[in-house]
């Protein structure tokens, strides 16, 4: 990456001569004019939201920390997790009622031994564990032990566990490990005589347990991002979410496998509560999709219980029981999504619109400083969707919220001018509309079935368009956000982990360099490049009048955007193509400092390039200063994302 900074942009007399190019060809040029004179425009912060959904263990065995993996025997968790051997002894699964839950393990002994196990545990040196074990004695007089092994079968804590009657009791249990490992062992062990069941078997670290139950390594990678405001629970899991059974004790919960993404367990340990101490550690605000499948009198209420049990004060019904759950002061929400992608569920336009009224308005009574988000188009080419729900239904939300896919990892630029272009007529149609004062919010968007580096470049086209669209366009989250390295790789997203480390996709470097270098205001923005001329000076001063030549379209794409306070300027800009070429850049207006410090930042890679766990770091930014003047020229390597960051001093 090269990068000169003078006075003059003249070929001859300046350090601003084209740059060294592959043989064959020439380095082609973008020319950003940036006037901080000329009337600006707001970008919406929340154009760098995220978007949690319960999908490719992305909660489940991926940020919520709970170690044991189908706590409750339910459905087919015990096949699927658990390991059962016993000699003079049974185990089996049995049909008993428990807290919420349907299935119990029963452990009998008659002189031997009956056990369970599960393995894939991961633990720290010097870090304390706890947890707790839900038993009932049956008959006789048992006993039962935790064993923590390690991988090598040595044995890391061994405890006996209390219990006195015969009714349901919890018991508690805790040690400190004082090896690492990534795959030990927890074995639970009934001996002498007589019966007892088990039920929610929880393991966690202590630190973790009473501080947000989230991985801190998840944590600090979402911290990473810095989200403005992060979308939850769904997605396609939204639209069927039991809120009711995400709230309260953990063992009680409900236990629902993830129909939608695979059927894996989930006892929604991450519920309501735990989504929103999330958003407080993050300085997030939230946006709650409501699951609204019908008009019936039951199913609006279920949703409208949810927006209570957020918000209302604690003296209230719902706001008592938010304060039995630990949380006394209302949430305060104010963003709410009238479910998601209806047409998936066999809606029409004319039948969501009716649902967008029906609730739209039950809000606006309940939470009148509510900003509600309807559910607008998922493929480019569906405005039909997108303009009836606007016509039909547009008293009742303040933004549309549409999805952006890319499903061909080929076009990772292409299909970023089909995306402007739809959003560019949407935009028109609102403003044409009888609702002008709708919003625009791109609630889901990334390049699928790829996570290598064309998904961070397809980030960065995205991201510079969505500044560019502002102000109309105001809140965006790309999808998906987090994904067990285990799990279905059609669905790609920003954070890869398994159970111990992550590793982030292309997507995520880029998010997080310009979630970084995010400026308030919009100046300008530059797209395509042309052939390079020897006197650059003339494609500024006499820009009026000179003709470009063989524009080449989706080579490079530049915005300029600047603080409220004009003291720092921020451009950011993508090369796509397979050769360097060159930004050149003249900062002009009253604003624009006489000294300034000047810093680039890039990321460069090859298309396919991409990191994993065993080299997180693949892909990372570099930065160096560069010499500030307020004309310039930045040569943009070949697949090349930069961020040119000037600050007055």
């Amino acid at each position: 990456m090269a990068a000169t900074a003078a006075g003059p942009l003249s070929a001859a007399s300046s350090p601003l001569l084209p740059s060294i190019v592959p043989s064959g060809g020439k380095s082609k040029i973008a020319v950003l004019l940036v006037d901080t004179d000329r009337v600006t425009v707001s970008i919406d912060g929340k154009i760098y939201g995220q978007f949690l959904e319960h999908i490719n263990h992305s909660v489940e065995d991926g940020l919520f920390a709970e170690q044991i993996r189908g706590a409750g025997f339910e459905g087919e968790d015990f096949k699927t997790y658990w390991e059962k051997f016993s000699d003079r002894g049974h185990v089996e699964l049995a049909d008993i009622d428990f807290q919420n839950g349907k299935k119990s393990v029963r452990l009998q002994v008659d002189g031997g031994h009956a056990s369970i196990r599960q393995g894939r545990l991961f633990l720290e040196a010097g870090i304390k564990y706890d947890g707790s074990i839900w038993i009932k004695r049956e008959k006789g007089a048992p006993q039962l032990t935790l064993r923590v092994t390690s991988s090598t079968g040595a044995t890391i804590t061994s405890m006996p566990l209390i219990f006195v009657d015969s009714d349901w009791q919890e018991i508690p249990y805790s040690f400190t490990s004082p090896v690492r490992d990534t795959q030990a062992l927890i074995e639970l062990s009934a001996s002498g005589h007589g019966a007892l069941l088990l039920d929610f078997v929880s393991m966690m670290r202590a630190d973790v347990r009473h501080d947000g139950m989230l991985r801190p390594d998840l944590l600090q990678a979402l911290r990473g991002l810095q989200p403005s405001f992060i979308r939850w629970p769904g997605g396609s899991f939204a639209s069927t979410y039991k809120w009711k059974e995400g709230i309260g004790r953990y063992a009680s919960r409900g236990y629902h496998p993830n129909t939608y993404w695979g059927g894996y367990s989930d006892y929604f340990g991450f519920g309501t509560d735990e989504f929103l101490g999330l958003c407080r550690k993050l300085n997030a605000e939230p946006l709650i999709t409501l699951a609204c499948p019908g008009i019936k009198a039951e199913q609006i209420e279920y949703a409208m219980d949810w927006v209570h049990y957020l918000n209302d004060p604690p003296a209230t019904q719902w706001g008592k029981l938010r304060m039995s759950n630990g949380h006394p002061d209302p949430y305060g929400v104010r963003f709410f999504q009238i479910d998601n992608e209806p047409m998936n569920n066999g809606f029409t336009p004319e039948q969501y619109a009716e649902i967008v009224n029906v609730y739209g308005s039950r809000l606006r009574a309940i939470a009148p400083d509510a900003r509600i988000v309807a559910c607008g188009q998922k493929r480019s080419n569906d405005m039909d969707w997108s303009e009836k729900v606007i016509d039909l239904a547009g008293d009742n939300f303040d933004i549309l919220g549409c999805h952006n896919y890319e499903y061909e990892p080929e076009n990772f630029q292409t299909g970023l001018r089909r995306i402007r272009d739809y959003l560019v007529k949407l935009r028109d149609y609102v403003r044409v509309s009888k609702h002008p004062n709708i919003e625009i919010g791109v609630l889901e968007w990334s390049l699928q079935h790829t996570y290598d580096w064309r998904a961070g470049l397809h980030a960065a086209g995205s991201l510079i368009l969505y500044e560019e669209l502002s102000p109309n366009l105001t809140m965006t989250c790309p999808a998906l956000l987090m994904r067990n390295t285990t799990d279905d790789p059609k669905w790609t997203s920003s954070i890869y982990h398994d159970h111990v480390s992550w590793f982030p996709g292309g997507s995520y470097v880029v998010e997080k360099l310009f979630r970084e270098h995010y400026a308030e205001r919009y100046l300008a923005s530059a797209s395509g490049a042309f052939h390079d001329v020897p006197d650059r000076q003339i494609l500024f001063d006499k820009i009026s009048t000179t003709i470009p030549t063989e524009w080449v379209d989706g080579s490079i794409e530049a915005v300029a955007t600047a603080s409220t306070d004009r003291r720092r300027i921020v451009i950011k800009a993508v090369n796509y193509q397979a050769e360097r070429n060159v930004l050149l850049v003249r900062l002009q207006g009253a604003a624009v400092p006489d000294n300034a410090v000047m810093t680039l930042h890039t990321i460069t890679a090859g298309l396919m390039d991409s990191a994993s766990l065993d080299h997180p770091n693949a892909i990372m930014p570099v930065s160096r200063p560069l010499n500030y003047a307020k004309d310039f020229s930045v040569d943009l390597e070949p697949y090349t994302v930069a961020v040119i960051v000037v600050e007055g001093k």
